[in-house]
């Protein structure tokens, strides 16, 4: 519920819901929708973003140099019973997102 609060605050339109499985399911298609939605045009260069050679700043340059991949889908699982205490605590305030990212295999979240 937490980004719905702020899809209720912000003006309409100012937020794009991404999830990362649906970039993994379909990278340019994920990516065409957040590039209109900031008023880019596609460049190849955005499917190929790992070989570009501009110097990164930040704490996951590793990853930027890596094709997205999907062996960190789910990775959290492995996790599950030591954030037990944590799910439950957040579960009021997450289950309708989790509902409603479940119960559709189409990407109107993205």
């Amino acid at each position: 519920e937490m980004m719905s609060h702020w899809e209720d605050t912000l003006p309409a339109g100012t937020i794009l819901r991404v999830q990362y499985e649906g970039m993994v399911a379909d990278q340019r298609g994920t990516a065409e929708k957040m590039l209109q939605f900031v008023g880019l045009e596609w460049e190849e260069s955005v499917a190929n973003f790992h070989e570009s050679k501009t110097k990164v700043n930040t704490a996951s340059v590793a990853q930027v140099r890596k094709p997205i991949y999907k062996s960190a889908i789910g990775r959290w699982k492995k996790y599950e019973k030591y954030i037990q205490p944590l799910i439950r605590a957040l579960a009021p305030h997450l289950a309708v997102e989790v509902e409603r990212d479940q119960g559709s295999n189409e990407h109107e979240e993205l």
